[in-house]
Order: structure tokens, then C-alpha cells, then sequence
């Protein structure tokens, strides 16, 4: 497998094309090994210019700056999430734009899980199967209790952007919100997709609810 390491795709690649989708489904495939845990050769990502972290680090920003690494971000998510929707979709012959189940448990088996033999193992098959449904029905309802049972370019997005959502601590570790900084690690990463697979509603969760929120201005 390629390994494109810590890269700014953005810079790198043309919008509105499967190309960058695809770049960055290798890299987040990469970032895990079989079982979930986090693979100690793989390189974060990072999916936003140097000069938006050059403002965000910015001392006494005006509202304009605000204003701009909020949009800045928001544009970089859903460039990014429609073209991994638009690779998704040509892998799976989807004309429609908006994934189902059978799609979505079709290119997982094959990106995600395709390295390994488990299509000759049944009880891990199972397990398998149901972490994905679990992924989908979570994804697809941006961490509702239900939805359309489709992922669009929405729902997408919001899966990108609570991928790139840090919890925020005081020193004696209570949590005092979230927190973006445009860079998913291979350790953030593998929480986030354990949590992801996981039936039960958990932080994973309540980040999906929160950035459809953002990335819709509902908050």
C-alpha cells in the first residue's frame, strides 16, 4: 500500500475530484492495523493549509480572522468529504451521490478489511459485519437516533470534521468542550473508529451530533 505520510492534500490535488477521496481513504486505512489498533508506521493528515494554522495561531485575532479559519475549515472538510463520498461511490457503482448500506458495507469490507482473510472465517465475518452496520447507522444519522439510512456529502462531512475534533481539558482532566485543529493522527484515529464500531452512543456520537450542528450553523 502507498503511503502518502503527513500530507496536505489540498495543495496537492485538483478539487472536485475522486483522486483526493481516494488519497485519503489509503491514508486512513493505513492508519490501523486488523484489529483496530493504531499502526505505528502510519503518518497523520492534515487536511488544512500552513497559512490557516499561521492565522490560528495568531495572537488577538480579529473577527474577520475568526471568521475566515471558520469558513477556511469548513470548505476544507467538504472538499474532502465529497470526493471520498464521490470514491466510495465509483467503487461501488453508486450513481446517486448518496451511499446505502449495502454500498457502504461492500467498500469496507474491501478498503478496510480487504487486506486480511476474513471472508473464509464466518464467526469474524459476523463481527465484522455488525461493526460495520454499527459505523453506517451512526454516520448516516450524524449520530442521531435515526435518519434517512443514506450518507450524503453531509453526513460525510460531519464524519470528517468530528474525526478532526479534539477533546479539551483543564489540568485536572475535566472536559471543557472540543477543540479543531485540521489533523487526524493514527492514535486519534483508531479511538475514534473503535468508538465508530461501537453500538452504543459515545463521544463518538455526541462529536457526529455536534458537527452536523457546526457545519449547518444549528448552533
Amino acid at each position: 500500500m502507498q503511503n502518502f505520510g503527513k500530507s496536505n492534500i489540498l495543495s496537492e490535488l485538483s478539487n472536485g475530484n475522486a483522486e483526493l477521496g481516494e488519497a485519503f481513504a489509503m491514508i486512513l486505512n493505513d492508519m490501523v492495523v486488523q484489529s483496530g489498533i493504531t499502526n505505528p508506521k502510519a503518518e497523520s493528515f492534515e487536511f488544512v493549509p500552513k497559512s490557516w494554522r499561521n492565522l490560528a495561531d495568531k495572537q488577538d485575532k480579529t473577527l474577520e480572522d475568526i471568521k475566515k479559519l471558520d469558513q477556511d475549515y469548513k470548505d476544507a472538510i467538504f472538499e474532502i468529504a465529497e470526493s471520498y463520498l464521490l470514491f466510495m461511490a465509483r467503487e461501488t457503482k453508486n450513481t446517486t451521490g448518496k451511499i446505502d448500506y449495502q454500498q457502504y458495507e461492500s467498500y469496507l469490507l474491501k478498503y478496510r478489511f480487504g487486506r486480511y482473510d476474513i471472508m473464509n472465517k464466518p464467526e469474524y465475518l459476523n463481527k465484522v459485519k455488525e461493526q460495520i452496520k454499527n459505523a453506517f447507522n451512526k454516520i448516516s444519522s450524524h449520530g442521531e437516533d435515526s435518519g434517512d439510512n443514506l450518507i450524503d456529502k453531509y453526513d460525510m462531512a460531519s464524519f470528517l470534521y468530528a474525526l478532526s475534533t479534539k477533546s479539551k481539558r483543564d489540568d485536572n482532566g475535566n472536559f471543557k468542550g472540543f477543540v479543531i485543529n485540521g489533523i487526524i493522527t493514527p492514535e486519534e484515529y483508531a479511538v475514534s473508529e473503535n468508538m465508530l464500531f461501537d453500538k452504543e452512543e459515545n463521544l463518538f456520537t455526541i462529536k457526529l451530533k455536534t458537527a452536523y450542528k457546526v457545519l449547518n450553523n444549528l448552533l
